[in-house]
């Protein structure tokens, strides 16, 4: 098996270390991971050739961490020692461009992050870069290295398309949001729940330390109750800057800092707005963002009236998004869903619904 002989390379076949360097491994995938590596038992059935097929995903993608440039089928498979090295280079030698022209993209970026970049056009995949070779690229900056080091690894864990991959090195300079999702839930009364969540993946030379929001709501009883979530990757604080009665504008605060190459989840959640006559929930985009979701669920509203959504692009000009959008009743809840790929900075999505109301 190719991971026996890498293990052996290493010096990794005890079970021992093996265990350790896999722990190193999961931390930068998911905590929850840690401590869920394979018993000794289990470690000595992927390495014989024993197990058919591939271990679980959470064990493909830890493996792939611990192992850059190599996929979990490519692990698995079975070779000698003398196909093993005489694969090597053959399998890399190719990467050797498309590794400069990653760095080569990176480091342009990160002097002029400004200017027009594709993002989520379709186009024909670029040749895999495999991360051991951006060692041997020459005339570009450390900077550079390091953010297409830890771009290849985001590569593997999230399993991004060569285009993607090719996509978000082209945004190097920038913040991208690998995803945001806001979900809202409203009571039969109006008052409503918010709690969002930003991934974010940190592109520019510089450390992230702190993200800037607003929520406006239409009616507010007294100050909106913002508060960090717990489930966040980094500690959080909430820094109010401005306060009406409808709109709050402030910043997360983040420590430790999001350094560059790094990816991270913060989010916060806000209460204490409510909605009454016009029900929408208008999302602007300040950065890239790669993925997009919001979920609405409004608690004893019975039935839809209408439900639309649109999307606003930097231009002023306007699409209908409903050919992302999904809803469906729960008993007496409406559940609405809305997705969206691939937002530029100045966008904006708009979801409005209307239920029945009270006769007065």
């Amino acid at each position: 098996m190719r991971l026996k002989l890498l293990l052996l390379e290493r010096h990794w076949q005890t079970h021992r270390t093996f265990a350790s360097e896999y722990d190193k491994a999961a931390r930068k995938v998911d905590t929850a991971l840690v401590g869920k590596g394979p018993s000794r038992a289990q470690l000595h059935r992927w390495t014989s050739g024993e197990l058919k097929g591939l271990p679980y995903s959470d064990h493909c993608r830890v493996l792939e961490k611990m192992f850059p440039g190599w996929t979990a089928e490519q692990l698995f498979e079975r070779v000698t020692d003398d196909q093993a090295a005489e694969s090597a280079p053959t399998v890399q030698a190719p990467d050797v461009p498309g590794a400069k022209d990653l760095l080569a993209t990176i480091d342009q970026r990160l002097q002029a992050p400004a200017g027009e970049v594709e993002w989520g056009t379709p186009e024909p995949p670029p040749t895999p870069v495999s991360p051991a070779l951006l060692d041997s690229v020459e005339g570009v900056s450390e900077e550079a290295r390091h953010l297409g080091r830890h771009l290849l690894e985001l590569r593997s864990v999230l399993r991004l398309s060569g285009e993607e991959t090719a996509q978000l090195a082209a945004l190097s300079g920038n913040i991208v949001e690998l995803s945001m999702t806001a979900d809202i839930d409203i009571d039969p009364d109006g008052w409503s729940t918010v709690i969002y969540r930003h991934q974010l993946l940190n592109l520019s030379d510089r450390p992230v330390t702190r993200l800037a929001r607003e929520v406006w709501f239409e009616y507010t009883e007294k100050r909106l109750d913002i508060r960090p979530n717990a489930d966040s990757d980094r500690r959080v604080m909430i820094q109010r800057i401005h306060d009406t009665a409808n709109l709050s504008k402030f910043a997360l605060k983040i420590s430790p800092s999001i350094q560059p190459g790094e990816s991270a989840t913060v989010g916060f959640t806000v209460r204490g707005g409510q909605f009454l006559e016009d029900h929408y929930w208008r999302q602007s985009i300040p950065r890239y963002l790669r993925h997009y979701t919001l979920r609405i669920r409004h608690r004893g509203a019975g039935q839809l009236v209408r439900c639309g959504a649109a999307e606003e692009h930097p231009d002023g000009s306007e699409n209908s998004a409903e050919d992302a959008l999904m809803w469906d009743y729960e008993g007496d809840d409406v559940v609405m869903t809305l997705t969206r790929n691939y937002l530029r900075p100045n966008q904006a999505l708009t979801l409005r619904w209307d239920v029945p109301h009270e006769s007065a």
